[in-house]
């Protein structure tokens, strides 16, 4: 029998079908009707075993690379589904008034995680990494760049980030300084006075606390001796301007704009930094020291420091073993640094 036949006689048989189903009533004429082009349009359809050619289904593992036309392909369809998506809109008579950040229409958020993974090498020189070297060859040094070129999956774990070989990660040569209310600073009790900028002396001071590596720990400590300066001290607020740990991390005290209460006589006319810890026997860890110098040179760029300033110690000032004999052999030994001995003995 013929194609067009066995269409013809699959039809008379599906209308048969739901004649019997249905009745003579007037809905019952809308549904034979619905139904009636509903077959006729599922029969139009000519079905043959090609059209599943490509419609297989394949997985693939997870961190596969993928093909730049499938990706391409792949893009597309996302878009066009979300396009789908954003397209279908119901919106009436609308009237705004004095508003600001407003968006008519669906909106589609996707939450997730966002990765970025190194741009891997091209195959050549991946595979030429790859090659074990030469039996008798010596071993190869390791340097700073082996680590930019590691395999991608090790990369995709990394817990810095590359983007094209290029490394972002903040590194400690900057000055960041972490501001109050990361340290849970309470609210100095009265309005602070305002410091006369730039400032000529630069005062270094440190807590004769205990001291810590980690952040958690000193912003414990910094926390307690706020308390400490205004339950029991009777001041406004924490004294010093800036606090610096051995962790690596400035913590805004005053500020630089608000006159301390740091170092009787200079309150006025200094910054006050104090390290914290107790230096007698030992010095603040590198980092720490590195961060006091980049504070400082940020102050003369930004224009809280006089260009020329002096740079002095608690104990030249009061009667005090602050900042520690030890940091006190340090802090001489630092650009600026100024004799006030000396001084009062030419006057």
């Amino acid at each position: 029998m013929a194609e067009s036949g066995i269409k013809k006689l699959s039809q008379e048989r599906t209308r048969e079908w739901l004649a019997s189903q249905v009745s003579t009533s007037t809905e019952d004429e809308e549904l034979e009707s619905i139904a009636e082009s509903s077959v006729v349009d599922s029969l139009d359809y000519d079905y043959t075993e090609e059209d599943d050619t490509d419609q297989n289904i394949s997985t693939m593992t997870l961190g596969t690379q993928i093909a730049t036309k499938k990706q391409s392909i792949i893009t597309d369809t996302i878009r066009d589904l979300m396009n789908s998506i954003n397209s279908i809109q119901t919106l009436g008579n609308v009237n705004i008034s004095n508003s600001t950040n407003v968006h008519i229409g669906n909106v589609t958020n996707i939450n997730g995680n966002i990765q970025i993974i190194a741009e891997g090498l091209s195959p050549s020189r991946r595979d030429r990494d790859r090659r074990s070297p030469p039996k008798h060859s010596a071993p190869k040094p390791e340097t700073h760049f082996d680590e930019d070129y590691q395999d991608e999956s090790e990369e995709r774990v990394r817990s810095d980030v590359f983007i094209r070989r290029q490394k972002f990660k903040i590194p400690k040569e900057l000055c960041c300084i972490i501001p109050r209310h990361s340290w849970l600073a309470q609210k100095p009790m009265d309005d602070p006075q305002p410091l006369q900028l730039p400032v000529k002396y630069v005062v270094i001071l440190h807590t004769a606390t205990e001291s810590s590596e980690k952040r958690a720990i000193n912003v414990r400590l910094i926390r307690d001796i706020q308390c400490f300066h205004i339950e029991s001290r009777g001041w406004n607020d924490i004294a010093y301007n800036f606090l610096i740990g051995c962790d690596g991390n400035i913590y805004e005290g005053r500020g630089w704009k608000t006159v301390g209460a740091h170092t009787l006589g200079y309150n006025k006319i200094a910054l006050g930094i104090s390290f914290v810890g107790c230096f007698m026997r030992e010095l603040p860890t590198t980092d720490a020291l590195n961060m006091c110098r980049n504070l400082l040179a940020r102050g003369v760029e930004d224009g809280h420091i006089s260009p020329d300033y002096r740079l002095v110690c608690h104990c030249q000032c009061n009667s005090t073993e602050s900042p520690g004999r030890q940091l006190y052999e340090e802090i001489q030994t630092w650009p600026h640094f100024y004799n006030i001995e000396e001084e009062e003995e030419e006057h």
